[in-house]
């Protein structure tokens, strides 16, 4: 009995993605159709694929690239090689920890400084005032969030 095929276009219905991601992967080898219709060009999938696909997804997810995938799906890499590359992904996440964080405490001050500044009555400034107050503090505030995250890094 022949095993049940997936057309390029179901596997990318039961993934969620588009015809055109999956051409991609394709084309950097990381999700090969099983049989290519000579005549016609029809991509044809098994069913195992849709793990596969599922599979990617996760890493793309994760913070991944389609490149970092693709040396991750090569098999060229030892256990090693593997654990520096999910440390570095880490790291990166960990710093837009850091910057998210760092943005989060900015917000808060900006709020905190428009709350409780009465050296300014922001209700009767003119919009363009309002715009000008508003932009002001931002750069204020940014700066220094800049700078301290750069001591942080530095130390």
């Amino acid at each position: 009995m022949d095993e049940v095929l997936l057309k390029i276009g179901e596997l990318a219905d039961f993934s969620g993605i588009s015809t055109k991601a999956l051409r991609v992967y394709e084309k950097m080898e990381l999700i090969k159709p099983v049989k290519v219709d000579e005549e016609t060009g029809y991509r044809y999938y098994s069913p195992d694929q849709v793990k596969d696909v599922e599979a990617l997804l996760e890493w793309k997810d994760m913070g991944f690239s389609l490149k970092e995938i693709q040396i991750l799906f090569s098999g060229k890499y030892s256990k090693d090689d593997i654990d520096l590359i999910l440390n570095a992904k880490k790291k990166e996440w960990q710093e837009k920890i850091w910057i998210a964080e760092a943005k989060i405490g900015e917000i808060d001050q900006l709020g905190c400084t428009l709350k409780y500044d009465e050296s300014t009555d922001f209700e009767e400034l003119s919009k363009e005032d309002r715009a000008w107050y508003l932009s002001k503090l931002a750069v204020i505030n940014d700066s220094n969030v800049r700078q301290a995250i750069s001591e942080a890094i530095w130390l």
